[in-house]
């Protein structure tokens, strides 16, 4: 008797063409079955050197890959699996002494792992959870970036706001304040608006008194009518870590307003504190110049050392030393990380610590 059938896993891979890259005959053949008999069209490579020929030829739904072959690193194989189809469902098989291995692999693209020798109910409720993540992460997210004045959203997080951009993501920036102490506030709130533009998300702008915002009330109501507005999954916001009254109050009325919200996370300003701990690191090597640009859309503050270039730059590459194989980072520290899907980010953490 089918031990797929008995665990009503029978015939959930239907129309999915699989690769098993496994050197040892009948590990491979369990594999296969298991695969096959859940639906699956599955060929078997012996050898990496095969492997990288099948995955060549394109169309692969599902990899599941040995940690250990004879002619190649079977992490090497998991990376070229997710370059070539980055949708497909990449898994290692691992021995409990390659575990280590498996964990990098996962770093390299992997999935998952699972641990020999292979059973139908592990393997495939392995697949079936990697399935349910790259579900949840193909959806758009909504985000919400909150700062107290213009030009802290883009100093603090505009890196992410143009990553989240270019996936697709809907962004929207609410600026509390016109920023009046700071300069003239109608030029101000146009450049929010071309800054805006150009990040191509919705400016939301309310008028609370620059360098007098309190924790009530006047400040909760905006943020949770941009929440309710955007339909926010993700919110951007100040830490509390710092030293600007504002930031902190506008930090603290977030927490009310966003309760809700799955994925909470705050940002570094210029006037943020050593006591600033982040543990979540996105890599922003890709947007970092456009991100300058879009804080070169706030004119009238360019006599502002902390808005300076070089400081730009070497800031993200400072934070770039606690995220293996990046250049430039924008550090976040994490309020709440959940999703109504699973746990994690939409589509998964860059890195994190």
């Amino acid at each position: 008797m089918s031990h797929v059938s008995e665990s009503g896993h029978g015939g959930e891979l239907a129309g999915l063409r699989g690769l098993v890259v496994e050197d040892d005959g009948v590990a491979a053949a369990i594999a296969r079955g298991i695969l096959e008999r859940a639906g699956a069209r599955v060929e078997i490579a012996p050898s990496g050197s095969i492997a990288k020929r099948i995955i060549a030829r394109g169309a692969l739904d599902l990899v599941v890959c040995d940690v250990v072959l004879p002619d190649c690193n079977g992490v090497d194989i998991a990376g070229i699996a997710r370059e070539a189809r980055p949708d497909a469902v990449v898994l290692m098989a691992t021995g409990q002494t390659s575990f280590d291995t498996a964990v990098e692999a996962i770093r390299a693209g992997a999935d998952d792992y699972i641990v020999k020798p292979i059973d139908a109910v592990g393997l495939l409720e392995t697949i079936e959870r990697a399935r349910r993540r790259r579900s949840a992460g193909n959806e758009r997210a909504r985000v919400l970036a909150i700062g107290a004045h213009p030009d802290d959203v883009e100093i603090g997080c505009g890196g992410i706001l143009l990553a989240h951009v270019a996936k697709g993501d809907t962004v929207t920036v609410l600026t509390l304040s016109t920023g009046a102490r700071g300069g003239d506030a109608g030029a101000r709130g146009e450049e929010s608006r071309t800054a805006a533009r150009r990040l191509g998300a919705k400016l939301r702008m309310a008028h609370l008194p620059d360098t007098a915002m309190e924790v009530g009330r006047s400040t909760i109501q905006p943020i949770a009518e941009a929440i309710a507005g955007s339909k926010a999954t993700i919110v951007y916001t100040h830490t509390d870590k710092d030293v600007h009254q504002d930031h902190r109050a506008v930090h603290q009325a977030t927490l009310v307003a966003a309760r809700e919200v799955p994925r909470v996370f705050t940002y570094q300003a210029p006037s943020t504190s050593a006591d600033f701990m982040p543990t979540r690191f996105e890599d922003i090597t890709d947007f970092l110049d456009a991100k300058i640009s879009l804080i070169d859309c706030y004119a009238t503050q360019a006599d502002r050392p902390y808005l300076e270039h070089e400081l730009l730059r070497s800031t993200a590459r400072y934070w770039a030393r606690f995220a293996r194989g990046t250049r430039y980072v924008e550090p976040f520290e994490v309020v709440r990380e959940a999703s109504h899907h699973r746990s994690g980010v939409d589509a998964e953490v860059l890195h994190s610590v």
